[in-house]
């Protein structure tokens, strides 16, 4: 039975995770249209480790800071709602981006450790710069590294102002790196991007599919999370409450990003995988498990195929 297996957290169910995140990296490359050239091939292969990676960052996450049972039941999650889109799998500047910005989560939760604060929250100021030199509106995440120092150390009003250090670290180093290269300066005008509400490409045919099933999961899974977070321990809601914010901060840069083509919807997998592991975790009838399973597991090959 697929429940049972995914309910393990064994190297064999991250191998077929990787294989099933390939087998849908590979399909929406192949339907773009992919050219066997040393650049593409280059964009390809980086795109994928950092897909990977981040599939493994988030493991990390759940698993150092018990948001879930031991399983691959979120993995499974997050290469469920990346691939749904698959425009998300073949622009690497978002699957770049949204690698760093789960390196900032990382950071961020480690605060609760009360150890190394400044070096954590510098660290994860950093990582959304950096993410934020790669697509701008990352820089939204910020909030997080605000709201984490809020919740783990906010009397030290050096923690408030690191973030901010840490951001023109990275404006810094960009400028050296274009001078050097370049011979140019790298303006903050170059650097801001600008903001739009339009939403032209959601409303397209192919699209509006997708689109709702992850609206109704954003519904449905956070309203489950929310019943089930008044029963967590008054340790664990500080970084529950990080996860949250995740998502809501994904929503709205989404909302405010310039030539929105549904990439972007990538920021949204990660909280929203977590997110929804707690409804999976649930002691449901076994046919209902086993539905769900098939249903993430097959729903994105759909998209991709027809």
């Amino acid at each position: 039975m697929l429940s049972s297996f995914f309910s393990k957290s064994k190297p064999i169910n991250f191998i077929i995770v990787a294989l099933y995140m390939l087998t849908l990296y590979i399909i929406a490359y192949y339907k773009k249209g992919f050219h066997l050239e040393y650049g593409p091939v280059l964009i390809f292969i980086g795109g994928f480790i950092a897909y990977v990676i981040a599939m493994l960052l988030l493991n990390l996450i759940t698993q150092k800071n018990d948001l879930t049972k031991k399983s691959t039941n979120t993995i499974l999650l997050f290469a469920f709602f990346s691939a749904l889109l698959p425009i998300s799998l073949t622009s690497p500047d978002i699957l770049l981006a949204n690698l760093f910005l789960i390196l900032g989560v990382i950071c961020v939760l480690n605060l609760k450790e009360g150890k190394q604060i400044k070096s954590n929250v510098f660290d994860a100021s950093l990582c959304i710069g950096l993410a934020s030199l790669v697509y701008f509106w990352s820089i939204g995440f910020i909030i997080i590294v605000f709201l984490g120092v809020l919740f783990f150390e906010p009397k030290n009003y050096r923690n408030w102002i690191i973030p901010i250090i840490g951001l023109m670290t990275i404006y810094v180093l960009a400028n050296c790196f274009t001078l050097v290269f370049y011979d140019s300066f790298f303006v903050i005008t170059d650097y801001i991007a600008p903001v739009s509400f339009t939403f032209d490409n959601y409303l397209n045919r192919e699209n509006l599919f997708p689109i709702g099933s992850i609206m109704l999961c954003i519904i449905f899974f956070f309203s489950v999370y929310l019943l089930k977070f008044k029963r967590k321990s008054a340790k664990l809601k500080p970084i529950l409450k990080l996860i949250i914010a995740q998502l809501i901060i994904a929503i709205l840069v989404i909302i405010v990003v310039p030539n929105k083509n549904t990439a972007e919807i990538l920021f949204i997998a990660t909280p929203l995988a977590i997110i929804g592991t707690t409804y999976l975790e649930m002691d449901h009838d076994r046919l209902i498990k086993e539905i769900n399973i098939w249903v993430f597991l097959l729903l994105p090959f759909m998209m991709l195929l027809f």
